[in-house]
């Protein structure tokens, strides 16, 4: 089979593998049909995050189930599903409690375990990973929903937004955008977004966003959004840029009482001011991806009942064969990418 292995940071290389075969009583195999790039993926690419290399790279993906073992339950050859990122063990402490994305005993697609970008892929912990998708979501809308919209959606679930919560969200790609459409199902009354790109900004506008910053322009972030929220500053920020000016900017912005949400992975060391955070009560929470299937499934639940337009958030559709392509496009920023998707065939 073909598929994409990362043998170090900037070295990925399609090449022809071994197809998965047998699998074990709690495995599935999948017929990979969508996978996408995500910044946890780029990240790995540019060395920033360590990948236990080599191996397939990739962690957003829907497919086809081809075998299953003998312990995975609910699901049979031909059906359509998606999967986490994540296979928790189910048995430690941190999966007991609820939260396997903190799993002791993890294994990550695409980082320390064979992942997506393939035609073929073996599943292990299956009833931990897989759902099927719904007959009312096409494969490539449940592919988003699986990470790029799951996260903030938990985000937004950990914010505990109310209609009468202003909000903020910083750094409007994928996530962030995705962060827009979550916090707007809560029925906002105020969302200011920020980014520095001319799409972002207009697809925020257009995916509910009340106000939007170009922080090319605005130098003094906090200084604007208070201008914007009667001199208060919002309840929540959702942190989705990475960069450390903008997440103590963004921190800047919250006011008392109010949470900082830290969703991006920061690009680099972050110092911060936190003799205010402690004198006005204000939190930072910072969140993974949930990793459940139970997430998973209300992710896709949200997803069939409304009309989310997640794929307005698609600005690039790349075969598998041309992958380094997407990645290249995804490091340099070139054509002003939203999110790839991976066509497998």
């Amino acid at each position: 089979m073909k598929a994409a292995i990362l043998y170090g940071p900037r070295d990925l290389k399609v090449e022809e593998v071994e197809n998965p075969l047998m699998p074990k009583a709690d495995e599935a195999i999948l017929r990979i049909e969508w996978a996408a790039i995500c910044g946890t993926d780029m990240h790995a690419y540019r060395g920033v995050v360590p990948a236990k290399t080599p191996l397939i790279a990739g962690h957003e993906y829907v497919g086809r189930v081809l075998q299953i073992g003998r312990d995975v339950k609910g699901l049979r050859q031909g059906d359509k599903v998606v999967g986490s990122y994540v296979a928790s063990c189910g048995q430690c402490e941190y999966c007991t409690a609820g939260k396997p994305q903190l799993c002791e005993n993890r294994l990550l697609f695409g980082l320390n375990y064979d992942g997506a970008f393939a035609q073929f892929m073996r599943v292990p912990r299956a009833n931990r990973v897989l759902v099927k998708i719904p007959k009312e979501v096409a494969p490539k809308v449940a592919l988003l929903g699986a990470d790029m919209f799951l996260t903030p959606l938990y985000a937004v679930e950990r914010a505990d937004l109310e209609p009468s919560s202003s909000v903020l969200v910083t750094g409007l790609g994928a996530v962030g955008l995705s962060a827009v459409i979550a916090a707007k199902l809560k029925g906002v009354k105020e969302l200011i977004g920020v980014d520095l790109r001319d799409r972002s900004l207009k697809l925020a506008k257009e995916l509910g966003a009340d106000h939007v910053i170009d922080s090319r322009k605005e130098k003094n972030l906090a200084k604007r959004v208070r201008e914007l929220t009667d001199g208060l500053g919002v309840d929540v920020v959702l942190e989705a840029s990475g960069v450390p000016e903008v997440i103590s900017s963004a921190l800047d912005s919250v006011r008392p009482f109010g949470k900082h949400i830290q969703i991006a992975v920061p690009k680099e060391e972050v110092r911060l001011d936190l003799r205010w955070v402690e004198a006005l009560e204000k939190e930072i929470i910072g969140i993974l991806n949930p990793g459940s299937t139970v997430y998973l499934r209300k992710a896709l639940e949200v997803i069939k009942s409304h009309d989310l337009q997640l794929q307005k958030l698609i600005t690039h559709e790349i075969s598998l064969d041309n992958i380094k392509e997407a990645y290249e496009i995804a490091d340099t920023y070139k054509g002003d990418p939203i999110k790839i998707v991976v066509r497998v065939e």
